[in-house]
């Protein structure tokens, strides 16, 4: 695992991101954060949080949100891109 330190960060935040590779973060030698890639599994797990953080908002219970997921599914098959 690679490791550079927060002057570097700051320097070349966006080429280490390009490498998509998990980076240990130093701090004066000493580890202070990690950077790890996004997954598909990780871009799931987000987007369900946020929808239940703004259903949650809304007052949507569970049983009409699974209701609104099966009309957004079946109109999607109607659409042809489900």
């Amino acid at each position: 695992m690679k490791s550079v330190n927060v002057r570097d960060i700051r320097n070349s935040f966006n080429k280490i991101l390009d490498k998509k590779e998990e980076v240990i973060v130093l701090k004066r030698g000493k580890p202070v954060a990690r950077i790890q890639p996004f997954f598909k599994a990780d871009l799931v797990c987000y987007y369900l949080e946020k929808a239940q953080e703004v259903s949650a908002e809304m007052g949507i219970d569970e049983k009409k949100g699974k209701a609104i997921l099966e009309q957004a599914r079946k109109e999607l098959i109607d659409e042809g891109r489900y």
